[in-house]
Protein backbone atom coordinates (compact mmCIF):
# COMPACT_ATOMS: atom_id res chain seq x y z
CA UNK A 1 0.00 0.00 0.00
CA UNK A 2 3.18 2.41 0.81
CA UNK A 3 4.29 1.69 -2.53
CA UNK A 4 1.09 2.28 -4.09
CA UNK A 5 0.93 5.65 -2.65
CA UNK A 6 4.11 6.93 -3.37
CA UNK A 7 3.37 5.78 -7.04
CA UNK A 8 0.11 7.75 -6.93
CA UNK A 9 2.66 11.20 -5.20
CA UNK A 10 4.65 10.93 -7.68
CA UNK A 11 2.25 10.63 -10.89
CA UNK A 12 0.36 13.61 -9.22
CA UNK A 13 3.82 15.73 -9.09
CA UNK A 14 5.07 14.91 -12.53
CA UNK A 15 1.05 15.81 -13.59
CA UNK A 16 1.56 19.16 -11.96
CA UNK A 17 5.13 19.67 -12.88
CA UNK A 18 3.92 18.96 -16.64
CA UNK A 19 1.18 21.52 -16.28
CA UNK A 20 3.08 24.27 -14.80
CA UNK A 21 5.65 23.63 -17.95
CA UNK A 22 2.77 23.84 -20.19
CA UNK A 23 2.34 28.13 -18.13
CA UNK A 24 6.19 29.09 -18.71
CA UNK A 25 5.98 31.83 -19.98
CA UNK A 26 8.42 31.72 -23.15
CA UNK A 27 9.46 35.27 -23.29
CA UNK A 28 11.05 35.56 -20.20
CA UNK A 29 14.67 36.32 -20.20
CA UNK A 30 17.35 37.80 -18.04
CA UNK A 31 17.55 41.21 -18.41
CA UNK A 32 19.28 41.70 -14.87
CA UNK A 33 22.22 42.45 -16.57
CA UNK A 34 20.94 45.70 -18.24
CA UNK A 35 20.74 49.52 -16.35
CA UNK A 36 17.40 51.12 -16.26
CA UNK A 37 17.26 53.20 -18.96
CA UNK A 38 15.60 56.15 -17.03
CA UNK A 39 13.19 57.11 -20.00
CA UNK A 40 12.01 60.80 -19.47
CA UNK A 41 9.26 61.25 -21.46
CA UNK A 42 9.19 65.48 -23.03
CA UNK A 43 5.78 66.41 -22.35
CA UNK A 44 5.07 68.77 -24.87
CA UNK A 45 1.27 68.83 -24.53
CA UNK A 46 1.94 69.91 -20.64
CA UNK A 47 4.72 72.64 -21.53
CA UNK A 48 2.77 74.02 -24.49
CA UNK A 49 -0.88 74.23 -23.19
CA UNK A 50 0.42 76.11 -19.68
CA UNK A 51 2.09 79.10 -21.29
CA UNK A 52 1.03 82.53 -20.50
CA UNK A 53 -0.57 84.03 -22.88
CA UNK A 54 0.61 87.89 -22.18
CA UNK A 55 4.43 86.28 -22.82
CA UNK A 56 3.83 83.50 -25.33
CA UNK A 57 6.45 84.38 -28.09
CA UNK A 58 8.96 85.15 -25.27
CA UNK A 59 8.13 81.44 -23.60
CA UNK A 60 7.55 79.15 -26.47
CA UNK A 61 11.02 80.49 -27.36
CA UNK A 62 12.83 79.18 -23.69
CA UNK A 63 10.64 76.19 -24.94
CA UNK A 64 12.20 75.58 -28.53
CA UNK A 65 15.41 73.97 -27.56
CA UNK A 66 13.62 70.77 -25.36
CA UNK A 67 10.89 71.05 -28.01
CA UNK A 68 12.69 71.70 -31.02
CA UNK A 69 10.81 68.67 -32.77
CA UNK A 70 7.38 70.42 -32.94
CA UNK A 71 9.01 74.26 -32.88
CA UNK A 72 11.60 74.27 -35.10
CA UNK A 73 15.32 75.78 -34.21
CA UNK A 74 14.80 78.82 -35.41
CA UNK A 75 13.43 82.26 -34.09
CA UNK A 76 9.33 81.82 -34.36
CA UNK A 77 7.88 84.08 -36.92
CA UNK A 78 4.55 86.11 -35.32
CA UNK A 79 2.35 84.23 -38.03
CA UNK A 80 3.83 80.89 -36.64
CA UNK A 81 2.74 82.46 -33.03
CA UNK A 82 -0.33 83.41 -34.02
CA UNK A 83 -0.83 79.97 -35.30
CA UNK A 84 0.50 78.15 -32.38
CA UNK A 85 -2.14 80.72 -30.05
CA UNK A 86 -4.99 79.09 -31.91
CA UNK A 87 -4.04 76.21 -31.52
CA UNK A 88 -3.97 75.89 -27.94
CA UNK A 89 -6.89 78.41 -27.87
CA UNK A 90 -8.86 75.60 -30.00
CA UNK A 91 -11.51 74.92 -27.68
CA UNK A 92 -11.71 71.15 -28.58
CA UNK A 93 -7.91 70.48 -27.76
CA UNK A 94 -8.51 72.67 -24.62
CA UNK A 95 -11.35 70.41 -23.86
CA UNK A 96 -8.84 67.30 -24.43
CA UNK A 97 -5.85 68.75 -22.51
CA UNK A 98 -8.10 69.21 -19.36
CA UNK A 99 -8.82 65.38 -19.85
CA UNK A 100 -5.12 64.77 -20.40
CA UNK A 101 -4.25 66.04 -17.50
CA UNK A 102 -6.67 64.28 -15.40
CA UNK A 103 -5.67 61.22 -17.23
CA UNK A 104 -1.65 61.86 -16.74
CA UNK A 105 -1.16 63.26 -13.78
CA UNK A 106 2.67 62.29 -13.90
CA UNK A 107 4.36 60.58 -16.75
CA UNK A 108 6.14 58.26 -14.37
CA UNK A 109 3.91 55.00 -14.90
CA UNK A 110 4.79 55.08 -18.64
CA UNK A 111 8.06 56.06 -18.22
CA UNK A 112 8.51 52.77 -15.58
CA UNK A 113 6.68 50.30 -18.56
CA UNK A 114 8.90 51.91 -21.02
CA UNK A 115 11.65 51.40 -19.50
CA UNK A 116 11.16 47.84 -19.31
CA UNK A 117 10.23 47.55 -22.85
CA UNK A 118 13.49 49.25 -24.16
CA UNK A 119 15.46 47.08 -21.18
CA UNK A 120 14.47 43.87 -23.16
CA UNK A 121 15.26 46.31 -26.71
CA UNK A 122 18.53 46.60 -25.55
CA UNK A 123 18.56 42.52 -24.91
CA UNK A 124 17.58 41.67 -28.12
CA UNK A 125 19.33 44.44 -30.16
CA UNK A 126 22.15 45.11 -27.97
CA UNK A 127 23.92 47.78 -30.28
CA UNK A 128 20.57 49.64 -30.52
CA UNK A 129 19.74 53.54 -30.28
CA UNK A 130 17.03 54.38 -27.51
CA UNK A 131 14.50 56.96 -29.46
CA UNK A 132 13.86 60.07 -27.29
CA UNK A 133 9.74 60.13 -26.16
CA UNK A 134 6.98 62.42 -26.55
CA UNK A 135 4.51 63.15 -25.71
CA UNK A 136 1.27 65.81 -27.47
CA UNK A 137 -2.14 66.43 -28.43
CA UNK A 138 -2.67 65.09 -32.04
CA UNK A 139 -6.36 65.97 -32.23
CA UNK A 140 -6.96 62.53 -31.64
CA UNK A 141 -5.35 62.12 -34.88
CA UNK A 142 -2.14 60.10 -34.42
CA UNK A 143 -1.80 57.64 -31.41
CA UNK A 144 2.35 56.81 -31.99
CA UNK A 145 4.81 57.94 -34.58
CA UNK A 146 8.04 56.51 -34.50
CA UNK A 147 10.62 57.20 -37.18
CA UNK A 148 14.42 58.35 -36.83
CA UNK A 149 15.04 57.54 -33.01
CA UNK A 150 11.79 59.70 -32.18
CA UNK A 151 8.59 57.97 -30.42
CA UNK A 152 5.85 60.23 -30.13
CA UNK A 153 2.70 59.61 -28.24
CA UNK A 154 -0.48 60.95 -28.80
CA UNK A 155 -1.81 60.69 -25.49
CA UNK A 156 -4.85 62.27 -26.47
CA UNK A 157 -6.08 58.64 -27.98
CA UNK A 158 -5.52 57.18 -24.24
CA UNK A 159 -7.72 59.08 -22.08
CA UNK A 160 -10.18 55.99 -20.99
CA UNK A 161 -12.70 53.96 -22.32
CA UNK A 162 -15.28 56.34 -20.31
CA UNK A 163 -13.85 59.93 -21.95
CA UNK A 164 -16.95 61.75 -23.08
CA UNK A 165 -14.82 63.47 -25.90
CA UNK A 166 -14.43 60.45 -27.94
CA UNK A 167 -18.26 59.86 -27.84
CA UNK A 168 -18.44 63.30 -29.33
CA UNK A 169 -15.99 62.96 -31.96
CA UNK A 170 -17.90 59.31 -33.11
CA UNK A 171 -15.26 57.29 -32.46
CA UNK A 172 -16.92 53.62 -33.04
CA UNK A 173 -17.16 51.93 -29.47
CA UNK A 174 -15.12 49.03 -30.24
CA UNK A 175 -11.88 51.66 -31.04
CA UNK A 176 -12.96 53.49 -27.84
CA UNK A 177 -12.44 50.25 -25.74
CA UNK A 178 -8.67 49.78 -26.09
CA UNK A 179 -8.16 54.19 -26.00
CA UNK A 180 -7.24 53.15 -22.16
CA UNK A 181 -3.06 54.23 -21.36
CA UNK A 182 -2.86 50.22 -20.88
CA UNK A 183 -2.18 50.52 -24.49
CA UNK A 184 0.57 52.97 -25.05
CA UNK A 185 3.44 51.16 -24.63
CA UNK A 186 1.92 48.20 -26.72
CA UNK A 187 1.19 50.40 -29.30
CA UNK A 188 4.40 52.16 -29.38
CA UNK A 189 6.14 48.60 -29.11
CA UNK A 190 4.22 47.82 -32.09
CA UNK A 191 5.22 50.91 -33.96
CA UNK A 192 8.79 50.09 -33.65
CA UNK A 193 8.51 46.50 -34.63
CA UNK A 194 7.38 47.66 -37.73
CA UNK A 195 10.83 48.94 -38.61
CA UNK A 196 12.15 45.85 -37.87
CA UNK A 197 9.25 43.41 -40.39
CA UNK A 198 9.23 43.15 -44.10
CA UNK A 199 5.50 43.86 -44.93
CA UNK A 200 3.91 41.78 -47.18
CA UNK A 201 3.16 42.08 -50.84
CA UNK A 202 -0.05 44.14 -51.55
CA UNK A 203 -1.02 40.78 -53.57
CA UNK A 204 0.13 38.34 -50.85
CA UNK A 205 -1.54 35.13 -49.50
CA UNK A 206 -4.24 35.92 -45.93
CA UNK A 207 -1.69 33.58 -44.92
CA UNK A 208 1.41 35.68 -45.47
CA UNK A 209 -0.51 38.94 -43.38
CA UNK A 210 -1.59 36.93 -41.16
CA UNK A 211 1.59 35.99 -39.91
CA UNK A 212 2.97 39.69 -40.76
CA UNK A 213 0.57 41.02 -38.18
CA UNK A 214 0.94 38.06 -35.55
CA UNK A 215 4.92 39.20 -35.49
CA UNK A 216 3.99 42.41 -34.20
CA UNK A 217 2.29 40.85 -31.53
CA UNK A 218 5.25 38.92 -31.28
CA UNK A 219 7.53 41.72 -30.92
CA UNK A 220 5.44 43.65 -28.51
CA UNK A 221 5.64 40.12 -26.16
CA UNK A 222 9.10 39.89 -26.35
CA UNK A 223 9.13 43.17 -25.20
CA UNK A 224 6.54 43.14 -22.41
CA UNK A 225 6.45 39.49 -21.22
CA UNK A 226 3.74 40.01 -18.96
CA UNK A 227 1.52 41.74 -20.84
CA UNK A 228 -2.17 40.61 -20.54
CA UNK A 229 -3.70 38.48 -23.80
CA UNK A 230 -6.68 40.98 -23.38
CA UNK A 231 -4.01 44.30 -23.76
CA UNK A 232 -1.39 42.41 -26.49
CA UNK A 233 -4.29 41.26 -28.71
CA UNK A 234 -6.95 43.93 -27.42
CA UNK A 235 -9.79 41.30 -26.91
CA UNK A 236 -12.23 41.46 -24.67
CA UNK A 237 -12.28 38.25 -21.59
CA UNK A 238 -15.20 37.08 -23.22
CA UNK A 239 -13.66 37.17 -27.28
CA UNK A 240 -10.81 35.81 -25.93
CA UNK A 241 -13.33 32.61 -24.45
CA UNK A 242 -14.77 32.66 -27.76
CA UNK A 243 -11.68 31.89 -29.04
CA UNK A 244 -11.01 28.91 -26.72
CA UNK A 245 -14.22 27.43 -27.14
CA UNK A 246 -14.55 27.86 -31.23
CA UNK A 247 -10.55 27.42 -32.17
CA UNK A 248 -10.89 23.98 -33.94
CA UNK A 249 -14.00 25.30 -35.55
CA UNK A 250 -12.44 28.18 -36.64
CA UNK A 251 -9.58 26.63 -37.73
CA UNK A 252 -11.90 24.25 -39.84
CA UNK A 253 -13.42 27.28 -41.30
CA UNK A 254 -10.57 28.93 -42.26
CA UNK A 255 -9.36 24.97 -44.46
CA UNK A 256 -12.52 24.50 -45.48
CA UNK A 257 -12.83 27.59 -47.89
CA UNK A 258 -9.13 27.45 -48.38
CA UNK A 259 -8.74 31.36 -46.93
CA UNK A 260 -5.01 30.69 -46.61
CA UNK A 261 -4.43 31.28 -49.85
CA UNK A 262 -6.99 33.67 -50.36
CA UNK A 263 -5.57 37.33 -52.55
CA UNK A 264 -8.27 39.82 -52.59
CA UNK A 265 -8.81 42.71 -50.68
CA UNK A 266 -12.08 41.49 -49.23
CA UNK A 267 -10.59 38.77 -46.99
CA UNK A 268 -8.10 40.90 -45.47
CA UNK A 269 -11.08 42.96 -44.48
CA UNK A 270 -13.16 40.07 -43.31
CA UNK A 271 -9.90 38.79 -41.36
CA UNK A 272 -7.83 41.37 -40.72
CA UNK A 273 -9.01 44.48 -40.81
CA UNK A 274 -10.14 45.90 -37.22
CA UNK A 275 -13.88 45.91 -36.55
CA UNK A 276 -16.68 45.30 -33.81
CA UNK A 277 -17.18 41.97 -35.00
CA UNK A 278 -16.51 38.73 -37.62
CA UNK A 279 -19.54 39.23 -40.10
CA UNK A 280 -19.41 35.62 -41.37
CA UNK A 281 -19.65 34.23 -38.03
CA UNK A 282 -22.02 36.90 -36.51
CA UNK A 283 -22.48 40.14 -34.51
CA UNK A 284 -21.25 38.59 -31.44
CA UNK A 285 -17.67 37.31 -32.51
CA UNK A 286 -14.59 38.72 -32.26
CA UNK A 287 -12.96 40.36 -34.93
CA UNK A 288 -9.21 39.94 -36.54
CA UNK A 289 -9.76 36.10 -36.37
CA UNK A 290 -6.48 35.52 -38.80
CA UNK A 291 -4.63 37.75 -36.69
CA UNK A 292 -5.71 35.63 -33.51
CA UNK A 293 -4.77 32.80 -35.48
CA UNK A 294 -2.05 33.56 -36.90
CA UNK A 295 -0.17 34.38 -33.46
CA UNK A 296 -1.03 31.27 -32.09
CA UNK A 297 0.73 29.42 -35.47
CA UNK A 298 3.59 32.22 -35.25
CA UNK A 299 4.09 31.14 -30.81
CA UNK A 300 4.12 27.46 -32.01
CA UNK A 301 7.06 27.43 -34.47
CA UNK A 302 8.88 30.03 -32.41
CA UNK A 303 8.54 27.37 -29.52
CA UNK A 304 8.94 24.55 -31.48
CA UNK A 305 11.89 25.27 -33.78
CA UNK A 306 13.94 27.45 -30.92
CA UNK A 307 14.41 29.79 -32.93
CA UNK A 308 15.36 33.53 -32.28
CA UNK A 309 12.99 36.82 -32.04
CA UNK A 310 15.49 37.92 -34.69
CA UNK A 311 14.81 34.91 -36.93
CA UNK A 312 10.91 34.56 -36.10
CA UNK A 313 10.67 38.56 -37.96
CA UNK A 314 13.33 37.55 -40.76
CA UNK A 315 11.65 34.27 -41.55
CA UNK A 316 9.09 35.98 -44.73
CA UNK A 317 8.06 32.34 -45.66
CA UNK A 318 4.43 31.57 -44.17
CA UNK A 319 4.03 28.43 -45.09
CA UNK A 320 7.12 27.21 -43.65
CA UNK A 321 6.44 28.75 -40.71
CA UNK A 322 3.01 27.00 -40.84
CA UNK A 323 4.05 23.67 -41.46
CA UNK A 324 7.05 23.75 -38.97
CA UNK A 325 4.65 25.25 -35.84
CA UNK A 326 2.47 21.70 -36.09
CA UNK A 327 -0.88 23.63 -35.32
CA UNK A 328 -3.42 21.45 -35.21
CA UNK A 329 -6.52 23.31 -33.16
CA UNK A 330 -8.56 20.37 -30.85
CA UNK A 331 -5.31 17.36 -30.56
Amino acid sequence: MRIFHLKTSLSLFFGLFILSSCDTNQFKVNTSDIPQQEIEIHDYARALFMLNQDSLKRDLGALQKEFSLFLGDQSLKDEQVIQLNYYINDPFLMELFSAYQKAFPSMEPIEKELDVAFQHLIYYYPNIQLPEVYAYISGVQDPVIFQENILVLGLDNYLGADCEIYNKTGIPRYRINSMTPEYIVRDAMIAISMHEIEAPAADAMLLEFMIYEAKKLYFVNSMLPEIEDQILQNYTPEQLKWFSDKESDLWKYYIENELLFKRDYESLKKFINDAPFTSVFGNNTPPRTGIWLGYKILKGYAGNNKVSLKEVLLNTDAQEILKKSKFKPGR
